[in-house]
């Protein structure tokens, strides 16, 4: 075995291009998955790190219930009682410094846990000086200043400063956050006696329940947690989703890798076979070869997927805040349990690959050069083999989604289809192939092409990689088209009226509301209260013209008759999200908490909504007033008469005796505009995955195309010696490349309709719980074309130059 693994070493050795090929390949595809498995335990795990680093991981939270509110008072009431435990007030406020958004967390700097990095000297820094706060050396990089200095910030329209106290090195959980004392974040940020939430040690759940007040609720760990996996459950089962292709594209680089090292090394396999090397000891030299092999591609893959992380973290951290007002951190933090399970995988996946590889080396007759070898025709698996499997598949896929409707199941069905795809397309493609020199028995392209046709075993792993990662570039393409068309034309027809007014950091009250109804330039108004719930939803309690109502795309009911009931506020409205994950539909009863307690409800409509995941019940603003004592409202929008225009902010401002910089007027056109711009930034990350995963099947490409040459050298040589020059030949492997990028691109579609249909009709209902409408554009296929033609000219520069050059008397000589 020590002369095998030294052989092993001369051949590298000799061909280092080679080497590096395979752990290129090998590193590529880990690369994404560990970046993608990376962001999306960072997004999850960097939103409660704050809290867990600041009052311990397993801490308790006291919140107020829905429609309430959290003061010092209530924190006080509890500490005075017999037994209270050790507890901790805490304010959270999200600020901004310039284009970066940022959470202001405010405590008692003396109470904070040591994981927390202060001291008790920076504690007693932070409670001198109220407008001081702490930050982390990455966070103060970000926004380039340093202790000593002023930070101004920007929070609910009004500029506010705080003086850079400290900054701490390490400490992730500070990243993109600033911590202060909070009597003094309560007076910078106007908020006097308010609290976020209060945090108790994981030993005190006994006493609190026994004395906690009705209008406060007890939150543990675990359904603190679960909540922000909810909130943030569809961004990152778009990034799941990818890796999952990603991972099956990473497959066939690594079986193409390993294919084209045993094309290259028959002759001495052949040798060593001749010499006595017993079949056990070939196997044990090949698995261990691919498996040191894989080893230190993948330790390359995982150093360039914690980097590939930090560079995507941009794309994540965006749509995080725009969508769910959430900061997240900015550092990637490796972790070794899934750093050890790649690592398990891609050797799990290299000893597969090698399975099927060793039956053909087995295949190479002792002693026989390969250019003198009977070699037969290469059908691949028969028909009815692989009709077995690709049914077997599907049929496995379409039972996951019977027997379960969760997402889970969608995501393997899809997994399971699209394996189905990778075997069914290089069978359709090289067929294709096949037929092009009886169609055109006189054109060189097609006998170039032609000559593909009996490779189909060398050439199904790169055809099935790169044939997928162009259905996944235009599948997810049509999805995110399609998506942006229903959002689109949601957002366009829930808009009706001609402005929105809101007050930063306040809620306009009722004096405010009956001023805007005076308004000689508005016609008519409406307006909105929310409240979150505890599960997660909102309560929406709407006032609304006659005009306004055509604003709601009813999925059930919303008949008049239905209305009349809403109106009469014994009715409500819930959105299609929310209607998927309670499971309700139209005539069900609701019940919903209130200061008289539970109070039941019909539901007469479900409508469809983007705007939220987690859901909405809609509800009568007058009967919501009167009910829950809340006159407030949100934001109120505003319908202007015939003729007349909006008028100066300003004038606004002085009817409402607000500032005017605190005043909120945004134009219909506008909100759509934004709500765009915000969903284009959601799948920018989407889009740059995508293309790592092509970048991956033109890696399986050249490697399948490097074989190819080496397996094909003789008749590649005759060509030569009958004339064609090495341009020709050169030109002519270009061809067989480009030509296989175009089949790939052809098979593509069927399988980006998979994909787009999968995603829009099961994962999205599933992840999201809202439905889209399936639609098709020609833009995304139209764009293979010219995608496949520049895959096919990349992958094939390198086999061109490789085949070409090589001398054709020494490929023709007798060994």
């Amino acid at each position: 075995m020590t002369l095998l693994l030294r052989s092993s070493r001369r051949f590298f050795y000799r061909h280092p291009a080679q080497l590096a090929l395979a752990l290129i390949g090998i590193a590529a595809g880990v690369a994404v998955v560990t970046g993608v498995a990376l962001l999306r335990g960072q997004l999850l795990d960097s939103l409660d790190a704050a809290s867990r680093a600041l009052s311990g991981d397993r801490s308790l939270r006291i919140e107020a219930r829905a429609g309430g509110e959290l003061e010092d008072g209530d924190y006080v009431e509890l500490r005075l009682r017999r037994g209270s435990p050790a507890l901790q007030p805490f304010l959270s406020a999200t600020v901004s410094a310039g284009d970066v958004r940022l959470e202001l967390i405010a405590t008692d700097p003396l109470s904070a846990s040591a994981e927390s990095g202060t001291s008790p000297a920076l504690g007693a820094g932070l409670m001198a000086r109220p407008d001081a706060a702490l930050i982390n050396a990455a966070t103060a990089e970000r926004l380039g200043v340093t202790p000593g200095q002023t930070l101004s910030l920007r929070h609910e329209g009004r500029q506010i400063k705080v003086e850079i106290l400290e900054r701490l090195d390490g400490q992730a959980w500070l990243d993109n956050r600033l911590l202060m004392d909070i009597a003094g974040a309560q007076d910078l940020l106007e908020r006097p006696g308010q609290l976020s939430w209060i945090a108790a040690p994981a030993e005190a759940e006994a006493w609190l329940k026994a004395n906690l007040p009705e209008d406060l609720r007890l939150i543990e760990p675990e359904t603190r947690r679960a909540g922000l996996d909810r909130l943030t459950r569809g961004m990152r089962i778009n990034l799941t989703a990818l890796s999952l292709l990603a991972l099956l594209v990473g497959l066939f680089v690594v079986h193409s890798v390993l294919s084209f090292l045993l094309v290259q090394r028959q002759r001495q396999i052949a040798m060593l076979r001749a010499i006595g090397v017993t079949r056990g000891r070939l196997t044990a030299w090949l698995l261990l070869e691919a498996l040191a092999l894989s080893f230190l591609g993948c330790l390359i893959g995982l150093g360039l997927g914690t980097e590939l992380a930090r560079a995507l973290l941009g794309l994540v951290q965006s749509p995080a805040a725009e969508l769910y007002g959430l900061v997240t951190g900015q550092q990637i933090l490796p972790s070794r349990t899934l750093y050890l399970g790649i690592l398990a995988l891609t050797l799990g996946m290299t000893t597969i690959s090698v399975s099927g590889l060793l039956r053909t080396a087995f295949r190479i007759q002792p002693g026989q050069a390969p250019a003198f070898q009977q070699r037969a025709a290469d059908p691949g698996p028969g028909l009815a083999g692989l009709a077995i499997a690709v049914t077997a598949l599907v049929m496995v896929g379409l039972l996951a989604i019977w027997i379960s409707d969760s997402l889970i199941a969608a995501l393997i069905a899809l997994f399971l289809w699209l394996c189905a795809c990778a075997l069914l397309a290089p069978r359709l493609g090289l067929a294709v192939l096949g037929r092009l020199p009886r169609l055109l028995p006189d054109a060189a392209p097609a006998r170039a092409l032609g000559m593909l046709a009996g490779s189909r075993r060398r050439l199904s792993p790169s055809l099935a990689a790169l044939s997928l990662a162009l259905g996944l570039s235009a599948g997810m393409a049509l999805m995110v088209g399609g998506f942006r068309t229903a959002v689109d034309d949601w957002v366009t027809r829930l808009l009706r009226a001609d402005a929105y007014l809101s007050i930063d950091g306040r809620e306009l009250d009722q004096a405010q509301i009956d001023s805007i109804g005076q308004w000689p330039e508005i016609a008519a108004l409406s307006s909105v209260r929310q409240t979150r719930r505890q599960d997660g939803s909102r309560l929406m309690a709407y006032d609304l013209p006659e005009q306004a109502r055509t604003g709601f795309e009813f999925l059930q009911g919303g008949s008049t008759e239905d209305w009349a009931a809403f109106e009469a506020g014994s009715a409500v409205f819930i959105s299609e999200p929310f209607a998927r994950r309670q499971a309700l539909v139209r005539s069900d009863t609701i019940s919903l908490e209130g200061p008289d307690g539970l109070r039941p409800y019909s539901i007469l409509g479900i409508y469809r909504d983007y705007a939220s995941d987690a859901g909405q019940i809609a509800i009568r603003g007058a009967h919501y007033r009167v009910r829950f004592s809340d006159p407030a409202r949100d934001s109120v929008g505003l319908y202007l008469s015939p003729g007349q225009s909006l008028p100066l902010l300003e004038t606004m401002a002085m009817r409402l005796g607000e500032p005017t910089e605190r005043l909120r007027l945004t134009l219909r056109d506008s909100v759509r505009r934004i709500t765009l711009a915000v969903f284009d930034r959601t799948f920018r990350i989407t889009q740059a995955l995508a293309v790592l995963v092509g970048t991956i099947a033109v890696v399986c490409l050249v490697s399948a195309l490097l074989a190819l040459g080496l397996e094909r050298r003789r008749e590649y040589a005759t060509l030569r010696a009958l004339g064609l020059t090495q341009s020709g030949l050169g030109a002519w492997i270009l061809t067989q490349t480009l030509g296989l990028a175009l089949v790939a691109a052809l098979l593509a579609i069927p399988i980006s309709l998979l994909i787009h249909g999968v995603l829009s009709g099961l994962v999205q209902p599933r992840a999201f719980g809202w439905s889209v409408p399936l639609s098709l554009s020609l833009g995304p296929w139209l764009q293979l074309l010219p995608l496949a033609a520049a895959a096919g000219l990349l992958g094939g520069l390198l086999p061109a130059w490789s085949i070409a050059r090589r001398p054709p008397a020494g490929q023709l000589r007798a060994r």
